[in-house]
């Protein structure tokens, strides 16, 4: 998926990743991979493990919405 659609990926203004490594659906394998071929391709992007589950992270915005603003404020 990232090697089809590297050149769609760089053009976007933020690529933000995160998952908690106990999350109950196992996405974190998914965004671990994911990840590591968004790094290979070169593409700038932002993933971070926590410590936590699927559930209940909505302190994770603090996190995550900042670098929304930040992304889309760069565009003028």
């Amino acid at each position: 998926m990232v090697a089809r659609n590297a050149a769609a990926l760089r053009s976007l203004r933020g690529i933000y990743i995160d998952c908690g490594w106990a999350d109950q659906y196992h996405i974190h394998y998914g965004t671990r991979i994911l990840s590591k071929r968004l790094t290979e391709a070169k593409i700038a992007h932002t993933y971070e493990e926590f410590d936590d589950t699927h559930s209940d992270i909505d302190y994770r915005m603090d996190i995550s919405l900042p670098f929304l603003v930040k992304s889309l404020g760069a565009q003028h």
